[in-house]
């Protein structure tokens, strides 16, 4: 039994003359009857009392005619949900952010897509750039905002968005603290906090690569996981660090971000996804990003 089997039987079903449904359906009234006879024959019932005056339902008829509309209906139904999922128009999307560098466009990112893409379900997952990588191998995200990627991602496609500056930042009572800039050889006496290097390796690795550039070795007093715990020890004068200039999205009082003079080289953030994997949604949400790229960077700046 094939689909167009069910339409013939409705038209028929419907008209109740072989010769109109025929002529709706665009195809030889022979032809009509000899694929209900198949019908007839596959389900084993007749479906149709006919002579030369009349057409009538059988029982049986009645009782398929309520099945093949839902059939009918429930095909079309596929065939839509399939042209939309198709289409980006529907379905999910699964984004990995971490807040700092992308609570300034994201949001606003997310409302816009929500008006032309109503049908499409979105999760958000703040997750830090070690734990979107695990992600990604569990096929948990569809995109991600987060760092460069380290070696041994090959499957993973990235685009960088903008570079963010390093700052230092220190506690408001900190005696640098109301310097327009300062050298990072200056940091080289105090204990330094930093974001915890299995939290996001190239961050720590690059803070540690600039202090041995500047002349000194850090002493790393501690190393918390999350970057508003960084800032929260700075302020209670634990300890300085060097951030990326996102971070101040995150805190602003009790705090001082202050420039360093050499600049160290700046930090990407990227977009990131697995470039083997099928998705509308995130096709275009990615879109949607690179049109709003240059009014971010902007705003960003």
């Amino acid at each position: 039994m094939e689909l167009r089997h069910l339409r013939y039987f409705v038209a028929v079903a419907a008209e109740l003359n072989f010769t109109k449904a025929a002529e709706k359906l665009f195809v030889a009234q022979p032809a009509l009857s000899t694929q209900i006879a198949d019908l007839e024959r596959e389900l084993g019932v007749r479906l149709f009392l006919r002579n030369t005056r009349m057409v009538q339902l059988t029982a049986a008829g009645r009782a398929f005619l309520e099945d093949a509309r839902s059939l009918l209906a429930a095909a079309e139904n596929a065939r839509e949900r399939a042209l939309r999922v198709a289409r980006g128009e529907a379905g999910k999307l699964s984004i990995g952010f971490f807040a700092a560098p992308t609570m300034f466009f994201l949001p606003e990112l997310i409302r816009s897509y929500r008006l032309t893409h109503p049908k499409v379900t979105i999760r958000m997952h703040e997750l830090t750039p070690d734990k979107q990588l695990t992600a990604f191998a569990r096929e948990e995200l569809d995109l991600g905002f987060t760092r460069v990627l380290p070696p041994g991602h090959a499957y993973l496609a990235e685009q960088v968005l903008f570079c963010e500056r390093f700052l230092a930042v220190l506690a408001e009572t900190h005696p640098l603290a109301g310097r327009k800039r300062l050298r990072l050889a200056e940091l080289a006496d105090s204990p330094f906090v930093l974001l915890d290097r299995a939290v996001t390796v190239g961050l720590y690795d690059q803070v540690i690569a600039a202090c041995r550039a500047a002349g000194f070795s850090p002493l790393v007093a501690h190393s918390p996981d999350l970057m508003a715990t960084v800032l929260t020890m700075v302020a209670a004068e634990q300890g300085v660090s060097i951030v990326p200039e996102g971070v101040r999205n995150l805190r602003t009082r009790q705090v001082a971000y202050v420039p360093i003079a050499p600049a160290l080289e700046p930090i990407p953030l990227v977009m990131c996804w697995n470039a083997g994997q099928d998705s509308p949604t995130r096709d275009g949400f990615m879109s949607l990003v690179r049109e709003r790229l240059p009014s971010i960077v902007a705003d960003f700046r």
